[in-house]
């Protein structure tokens, strides 16, 4: 058989991980302490619920009206002249602060954005998957949608070609 995506998977005991429940800023202390891009959300039981990013975080730093895309039109005032986007030190941390009460089950990455393959996949279509979503792979069985590891372009570096 050949090399298949568990074969150069960053395993579960090294992956940090959240569990669905906790909330967004017990998400962040854990991607601040890891330097994680990431986290699966994983339940309890070990079952794949999505994913916790760090793009997903800083959405939600951002004031609504960033967000919603309110400033296409021409007419509008151009973001540097928004109070809110001059925050100081203390003010950020009033707005990640807000985020105790957030819940990680509530602001996960959209489905469709995050590719999941079986651990025993090809690793070359595993690639390929990364190629085109531009993002680690969560490898997930089928059957049971256990969550096993990732797969990211640094884990199939150092263990095809270190």
């Amino acid at each position: 058989m050949g090399l298949t995506c568990r074969d150069v998977m960053v395993p579960p005991h090294i992956q940090k991980t959240v569990n669905p429940g906790a909330s967004v800023a017990s998400a962040l202390l854990i991607i601040k302490e890891s330097r994680a891009r990431f986290l699966p959300v994983v339940a309890d039981n070990g079952q794949y619920i999505g994913v916790f990013s760090a793009p997903t975080l800083l959405r939600m730093i951002l004031p609504k009206a960033i967000t919603i895309d309110l400033f296409n039109d021409a007419s509008r005032v151009g973001l540097e002249q928004l109070a809110f986007m001059k925050l100081s030190k203390s003010d950020f941390e009033a707005q990640v602060a807000k985020l105790k009460d957030e819940m990680v089950q509530d602001n996960m990455s959209r489905p469709e954005n995050i590719p999941v393959v079986a651990p025993d996949t090809p690793v070359m279509e595993g690639v390929l998957q990364i190629y085109k979503f531009k993002r680690h792979l969560m490898l997930v069985e089928p059957d049971t949608k256990q969550f096993i590891g990732t797969v990211s372009s640094n884990s199939l570096i150092d263990e095809v070609l270190g």
